[in-house]
């Protein structure tokens, strides 16, 4: 039996003043894979990775998003892994679009299949002076996926609420008075759009939805805004999935991190080749 526990995790500017915290978070989990979101400084993803004994991956930041006391803030993505790799790849973009990389990590489990993985991090500031940036940092994913060849994992920050979950994501992620573009982002067409292509929401295969709110954010209800999406094939070895949540991750982070467990047993260990599709049943760009 071969298993890959992966993990993904907005880290909230890490690690600051709370390496201890994050360090502890994700020991509880003890993931095979960790995929970061806002880690700050290199300096800071080799003391995560001392803390974690993980091997760790960057992927540079393109831009700013954000600015502290008037200084631009680059919010990198890291990948932690305990499993060997084969390939790495930091995909830039739609740089006008995309303040983050799209990071690909492809690993050899061992007597297992060969899964690539994507890390993403999509936009949550709203650009006045240019529409659509959201769909198009989408379109510059779902291209960058679908190049893969077998089975895929695609996790991260999205920014954005799954077309089911509209109706009980409070008054949303979003600024004040967003234009039209960016609220039909957020509101259902980019998740819908993700869905569309062909992947899979890896924690909705093992929690249907049934109305109740359920948030990845601390201290803000209803908005799951954090994805594992895996490939069809990978579907039927979803073992488990879960949004971790105890005393740690409320002090930890703004986010709280999913985990999804694949399981690979018996004679089929080697899933077959998905075709991921940009567009797939959802038009990337189109306001619903």
């Amino acid at each position: 039996m071969t298993r890959l526990r992966v993990m993904t995790y907005n880290m909230l500017h890490a690690p600051g003043d709370r390496l201890g915290p994050l360090v502890n978070v994700v020991k509880s989990v003890g993931p095979d894979l960790l995929a970061c979101q806002e880690v700050n400084t290199f300096d800071g993803m080799m003391a995560l990775s001392r803390e974690l004994d993980m091997l760790p991956v960057w992927g540079v930041a393109n831009s700013p998003e954000d600015y502290r006391d008037g200084r631009p803030v680059f919010e990198h993505l890291v990948v932690f892994t305990r499993v060997p790799l084969s390939t790495v790849r930091v995909h830039r973009g739609d740089q006008r679009a995309m303040f983050r990389p799209v990071l690909e990590v492809r690993l050899q489990l061992p007597d297992g299949p060969e899964i690539t993985t994507f890390t993403v991090h999509l936009r949550a500031l709203i650009d006045p002076h240019e529409r659509f940036l959201k769909f198009r940092e989408l379109g510059a994913v779902l291209a960058i996926v679908s190049e893969a060849t077998g089975p895929v994992i695609a996790m991260g920050d999205f920014n954005a609420l799954a077309p089911d979950e509209i109706e009980h994501s409070g008054d949303g992620p979003w600024r004040t008075d967003p234009p039209e573009d960016h609220l039909a982002a957020v509101r259902g067409s980019v998740i819908g759009a993700v869905l569309g292509s062909g992947l899979v929401d890896s924690y909705r295969t093992v929690h249907p939805f049934n109305g109740q709110d359920e948030s990845t954010l601390v201290g803000r209800g209803g908005r799951r805004l954090d994805y594992i999406f895996v490939s069809p094939s990978l579907r039927p070895f979803v073992s488990d999935s879960y949004i971790l949540d105890n005393e740690m991750v409320q002090v930890a982070s703004d986010h709280r991190p999913v985990v999804t467990e694949l399981t690979f047993d018996g004679a089929d260990k080697k899933p077959s080749g998905d075709a991921i599709g940009v567009g797939r049943g959802t038009e990337v760009g189109r306001i619903h």
